[in-house]
C-alpha cells in the first residue's frame, strides 16, 4: 500500500463515520409522525378532562 492508497482509505472512514451520525429522511418523518401523536393524544386528553370537569360544575 502507498500513501495516496492509505489516506485515500482513511478519507473514505472518516466520511462514513460522519454519514453515520445523520439521520435519514425516514427517520426525521418517523420522530415527527410521534410528535403528532403524541401531541394530539395530549391534546385530546386535555379536552375530555375539561369536557369532564365543566360537565360535574354543571351538576352542582
Amino acid at each position: 500500500m502507498d500513501k495516496n492508497e492509505l489516506i485515500r482509505l482513511a478519507a473514505n472512514r472518516a466520511q462514513e463515520s460522519l454519514q453515520g451520525g445523520k439521520l435519514k429522511g425516514k427517520a426525521w418523518i418517523a420522530i415527527a409522525v410521534a410528535g403528532v401523536v403524541l401531541l394530539l393524544g395530549f391534546l385530546a386528553y386535555r379536552l375530555i378532562l375539561i369536557e369532564l370537569v365543566t360537565r360535574l360544575s354543571d351538576h352542582h
